[in-house]
């Protein structure tokens, strides 16, 4: 009797064992399987670029409002940049846009904030560029050996000139235009221009990297408004200087 008691006492004990077993594997299983647990917060499948193409350009749309110029396929060597492309403003040019390409001149519309790094770098023919209002950032090495590159016009929107944006160009004059936005200017971005023969610069720049204008002409001339930053760099880092009065 004893021996059937116990054996019972047992098969009863494995059943509540199994069962409870069972429910927690369940359990497991439906919480694994959740719609929240199946995606990762902020996943999105970023379209292929271009998404479009219109005249001898190509598009990538970054919103509904903004599309990015990533292709050039065209054979002018004088280029207009579209302001619009298919209802949407032309803000950024994409990196490596016109890199060693024989462009020899270029307009960018006043609807493109930023120029990317490499775009325009190598260009050998290209002589002068205007970056209109509201451009913000000029990428690295941008405009990096444009030799023949003698001018440029500077918007007072710029946040930031990216290092070795203008370096090994043939700039010969600068002007850093006034602005609340852009007050110091990074390692390099004047590196190697060895045409360069003046630049002015505003009250407004406060900090200037120590080879900003290394290895330019030995004639370079910077002119700058008394006591300001640009004045004691240029006193500081041996480079001849004029004082403007305010």
């Amino acid at each position: 009797m004893k021996k059937v008691i116990s054996l019972i006492l047992a098969c009863v004990l494995c059943a509540g064992v199994a069962v409870a077993a069972s429910g927690c594997g369940c359990e497991k299983s439906k919480k694994a399987t959740t719609a929240s647990d199946s995606k990762s917060p902020g996943y999105r499948v970023e379209p292929t670029s271009p998404d479009f193409e219109e005249g001898d350009f190509s598009f990538y749309r970054l919103n509904d409002k903004e599309v990015k110029v990533t292709v050039y396929k065209g054979s002018d060597k004088n280029v207009e940049i579209p302001a619009t492309a298919q209802g949407a403003n032309v803000s950024v040019i994409e990196a490596n846009l016109f890199q060693n390409s024989d462009i020899e001149s270029v307009k960018i519309p006043d609807t493109v904030t930023e120029i990317q790094k490499y775009a325009f770098s190598g260009c050998q023919n290209l002589k002068e560029v205007v970056i209109p209002e509201g451009v913000k950032t000029i990428g690295v090495n941008a405009f990096w050996n444009c030799r023949n590159l003698e001018s440029v016009s500077l918007p007072s929107t710029l946040k930031n000139i990216d290092w070795n944006a203008f370096s090994a160009t043939g700039l010969k004059s600068v002007t850093i235009p006034e602005s609340n936005t852009l007050s110091t200017l990074k390692e390099k971005v004047f590196f190697q221009c060895s045409e360069l023969k003046e630049v002015i610069l505003p009250i407004s720049i406060t900090g200037i990297a120590d080879d900003t204008f290394e290895q330019c002409s030995e004639d370079l001339v910077i002119k700058a408004y008394t006591g300001s930053y640009g004045l004691s760099y240029a006193q500081s880092h041996n480079i001849k200087f004029e004082e403007l009065s305010r």
